[in-house]
């Protein structure tokens, strides 16, 4: 057996990332939280960006064309589940099959995320849409959230999927190299990155770094920022405040004196 340099560092912070990233996004998914919440998924759309780019101009074992996605390969793999032998450096066909769903849901949530925010808050980039007649129709949202939900099924199944492979292949150390990026394999199979890779890499993550920090300095910015201007009762109808703002100020009415 020999140790191959199976995942890159991109590949590997790429992982990491994503993982967090949505985390996050559904640790905030909170009415009171929504501004971080959609920080979450913009971010998450960045590293989506560089997983598509990376699926075609990337390493071997990270290209599209190398998933063993088709049911002939799936059929085969489960037949030999417990095979000892490996004949998949990289995905596995049903691994194929989830990571390449995950994706796809992925970007769903995050597209119907932009527009639900827009038309039901009034926020982001899509907040023109408040004015029309979209603003009433709550189909996006219930897409965004059917899908949310979808992608923790698919996260869930991803993880079982290393849990079963740790069980019935511990030798290759599959889990092992998803923190170091080396796997056991039989004749060596390690990877290099291009130069044009390695710069594609370093200036989509110090773009992800800058778009971060903008968010931190910023945070009212055109992508979480609301149309509607805020109301300052209390300078706009003092009397209305001193005798009903306890229980009204959110209503007020322009007819008391």
């Amino acid at each position: 057996m020999k140790k191959s340099y199976i995942w890159s560092l991109p590949t590997r912070v790429f992982h990491f990332l994503f993982a967090l990233f949505i985390l996050i996004a559904f640790l905030t998914d909170d009415d009171k939280l929504l501004n971080y919440h959609a920080i979450a998924g913009y971010s998450i759309f960045i590293l989506l960006v560089f997983r598509v780019y990376w699926g075609y101009f990337g390493p071997k074992y990270s290209l599209f064309k190398d998933f063993p996605a088709n049911k002939n390969e799936a059929k085969e793999f489960l037949k030999n589940i417990f095979d000892d032998k490996q004949k998949y450096i990289g995905h596995n066909p049903l691994a194929s099959y989830v990571m390449i769903a995950m994706l796809i849901v992925t970007f769903i949530v995050i597209v119907t995320g932009i527009l639900a925010y827009g038309i039901q808050d009034g926020k982001g980039i899509a907040s023109f849409l408040n004015d029309s007649f979209f603003k009433k129709i709550k189909l996006f949202k219930e897409i965004h959230e059917f899908s949310a939900n979808f992608l923790i099924f698919l996260i869930v199944a991803h993880l079982a999927g290393i849990a079963v492979d740790r069980l019935l292949h511990k030798k290759h150390e599959t889990l092992n190299s998803i923190a170091t990026g080396y796997k056991m394999t039989q004749e060596d199979e390690s990877i290099k990155l291009s130069f044009l890779q390695k710069l594609f890499a370093i200036f989509i993550f110090i773009a992800f770094i800058a778009f971060l920090i903008f968010n931190i300095y910023k945070p009212n910015n055109a992508l979480v920022a609301s149309k509607f201007e805020p109301i300052d009762y209390k300078t706009q109808n003092i009397s209305f405040v001193n005798e009903c703002g306890s229980c009204h100020t959110l209503y007020p009415t322009k007819f008391i004196a």
